[in-house]
Parts: structure tokens; C-alpha cells; sequence
């Protein structure tokens, strides 16, 4: 039987405006937070939410979580919104500061900067960095992409021809709604899919740029129902980590 509650728990970023917009208009037993990516993981384990929308790396290293089937943030090549920054050619790269708000772009950057580019790198959190990684809507409508810049979604397609995927909605594996809450997360999808135009519209009010162009980003640079060739990805990036 179902409780009377259901805590879902995000970040406020564009790219997961489509998953977590309707969740509250779709059934009247959801509760939505925000919080920082970084605590996300400590949010679903204190009880604080039933539901969070982490970052894969998080999920490879907490066992203790599942993932929701179907759904996610994921890209299949370009995202623009996720990117290395370069302040010198790629290939006299030796330290990089990561993005706090995200690990698994973080670890992306590390991994391909290493396989992809042949570069051993230092990631550092404070300081001048010959690159640094930039997510979300600081990447999007910040300063345009230089020629030395690295989508790091579309070199992670260069170098594996499949996609990325960056966060998954996860419970707690224990958890015993996980039925309930997966048809809640589809149904949202399927209606914030719908609202695109209006959550376009809202980004373009409050970042800046068109509703074409907030349209363009979430429905062709990201894709959230995830396929085999998804899950593929996310497999792939897992054992290159060596989780």
C-alpha cells in the first residue's frame, strides 16, 4: 500500500525542467525539493526525499541505490551545456578545475581527457587550471564555445559511438514504492514533454534567448526516455571508471 507522500528531489537546472515540472500537477501525493547535485545522494539515505535525480557517478558508487527504469537527463552527441573550457590546446592540458555541481562531469572530463586526448591531468577545485568544466545553464548562456573548447557529451560519442547519460532519477533499493513513484516520473515526463513551449518560454524570460532556441536544447540536444543504446552508454562509462 502506498504512503501518503512522495518526495522527489532535483536540481533547478534547465535540462531536467521536462522530468520535474509536472511532478506535483500530475498526482497531488508528490512533494518537490531542490537541492544542490552534491547532496542529493545523502538526501535520499537521511529519508529527506523518496526520489532524487542524481548524478550517475554517485549512482556506481552507492550500491545502496537503484535507478527508476526509462528515464534520465542523457545526450547523443552535442549537449553544449556540458563542457571543457579551455584556456590552452587541449593537448598542453595538465589541470583542470572541476565544476562542483556535478561529479560525473567531472569524472567525464578526467576520463576523456585521459583515453580520448592522451593527457595525464591534476583536477583541482580552486584556482587558475589550463581548463576548467562548465555545466548546466552557466555552459548554455554563458560565453560562446571557442574552438578549443570540448562538448564533452560529443567526444564521449567520438570515442564510443554511444550516448551519455548524466543523471537518473534512483531510490533507495530497499525502497518499497518504486512502482508507484515510476509511473508518477513517466506520467511527469510525458506532460512537461508537452509543456516544452512553455518551460522554453519561461527559460527564455529568465536566461535569456529565444523559445526556439530553449526548445532546440531540450528536445534535440537532450533526450530523457532512455533506450538499449543508453544504457549501453551508462554501462560503458561505469566500467571505464572501474566501478
Amino acid at each position: 500500500m502506498s504512503r501518503g507522500q512522495f518526495i522527489f528531489a532535483g536540481a533547478p537546472y534547465s535540462n531536467s525542467a521536462p522530468l520535474v515540472d509536472k511532478l506535483n500537477e500530475v498526482d497531488s501525493r508528490v512533494r518537490v525539493i531542490n537541492d544542490h547535485p552534491a547532496n542529493l545522494v545523502a538526501d535520499l539515505n537521511t529519508g529527506r526525499a523518496d526520489v532524487a535525480l542524481i548524478p550517475v557517478a554517485h549512482l556506481f558508487g552507492h550500491p545502496e541505490l537503484t535507478m527508476l527504469e526509462g528515464l534520465g537527463v542523457a545526450a547523443d552527441g552535442p549537449v553544449r551545456s556540458v563542457l571543457l573550457k579551455c584556456n590552452v590546446p587541449i593537448d598542453e592540458i595538465r589541470t583542470v578545475r572541476r565544476d562542483l555541481a556535478s561529479a560525473t562531469s567531472n569524472a567525464l572530463a578526467e576520463l576523456l581527457l585521459e583515453k580520448q586526448f592522451g593527457c595525464e591531468v591534476e583536477m583541482v577545485t580552486a584556482g587558475d587550471a589550463d581548463a576548467q568544466v562548465v555545466i548546466g545553464d552557466r555552459a548554455l548562456c554563458g560565453e560562446p564555445a571557442s574552438a578549443g573548447d570540448v562538448d564533452l557529451a560529443e567526444a564521449w560519442k567520438e570515442m564510443t559511438g554511444l550516448p551519455f547519460v548524466f543523471a537518473v532519477w534512483a531510490v533507495r533499493a530497499d525502497y518499497s514504492d518504486i512502482q508507484a513513484v515510476t509511473e508518477i516520473a513517466h506520467k511527469a515526463f510525458k506532460a512537461g514533454f508537452q509543456s516544452l513551449d512553455k518551460i522554453a518560454e519561461r527559460y527564455a524570460n529568465e536566461q535569456g534567448g529565444s523559445i526556439a532556441f530553449w526548445v532546440d536544447y531540450l528536445s534535440n540536444s537532450i533526450h530523457y526516455k532512455l533506450d538499449a543504446r543508453d544504457l549501453e552508454g551508462l554501462a560503458r562509462f561505469k566500467t571505464l571508471l572501474d566501478f
